[in-house]
């Protein structure tokens, strides 16, 4: 099983700490971002969850570090094409919950480890945002904020994972970031809010979570959103 280390936080993860604490929930969600309908409907069909079987939980990690200029960053990862699911997609690390992860979290924290060579042992762990459903799978996803001191030493775990992409906290609060874009999906044409960054599409839902996570930055001071990388 894998265990988080209990350290100092700096000011600005008790900051971030803070904010997850005290955002509303749900996490509020601009319905202006949501999916719909390209055909000129104004919404997508909504899946009827009750016909589902139920839902295998899942966790990915959302893993805030001081990277490149003093600014925060995440890692995401660009999945392998031949994967079964979701594959080619850019996703936060994660994965499901195995029967011996004890909870979310250490499934977030192992799957990390797993695909992008994190060492938990320094990471802290400071909260959840909202559980997202996703039909397409029938995964119920449960995103896992974390914070480490520096910069980590990421290595791509190749059976999964194609490339790794650190996205800087600032290009996820620039005004426009999101921008809608056509895409197919299973016969679907709909009209959808993405992320571009570093040539990749981020969609569905890790820009769902990203949305979230903006949510809770929003509510940081700024000054705590730029950390000069620690030597």
């Amino acid at each position: 099983m894998v265990r988080a280390v209990v350290r100092a936080a700096r000011p600005w993860e008790i900051a971030v700490a803070d904010a997850l604490a005290q955002v509303p929930r749900p996490i509020p969600v601009d319905s202006t971002l949501l999916p719909r309908d390209a055909g000129g409907s104004g919404s997508i069909p909504r899946f009827d969850r009750s016909t589902f079987p139920p839902a295998r939980r899942a966790a990915t990690l959302v893993l805030l570090y001081p990277g490149a200029g003093g600014d925060l960053h995440l890692p995401l990862t660009v999945r392998q094409s031949a994967l079964r699911n979701h594959a080619g997609e850019v996703s936060l690390p994660g994965g499901a919950v195995e029967p011996d992860d004890p909870s979310p979290q250490a499934a977030a924290l192992r799957e990390g480890a797993e695909e992008v060579g994190l060492d938990p042992r320094d990471v802290l762990v400071h909260g959840a945002l909202d559980q997202i459903w996703i039909p397409v799978s029938n995964f119920e996803l449960r995103p896992i904020v974390a914070t480490l001191p520096s910069r980590p030493s990421l290595i791509a775990q190749v059976d999964e994972v194609a490339a790794i992409v650190e996205l800087p906290v600032s290009h996820l609060l620039s005004r426009d970031a999101l921008v809608e874009e056509l895409i197919e999906l299973r016969g679907m044409s709909l009209h959808a809010p993405v992320y571009r960054y570093a040539g990749e599409r981020i969609w569905g839902a890790t820009a769902r979570t990203l949305t979230m996570l903006a949510t809770v930055l929003r509510l940081v001071d700024p000054t705590f959103l730029r950390v000069p990388p620690e030597t």
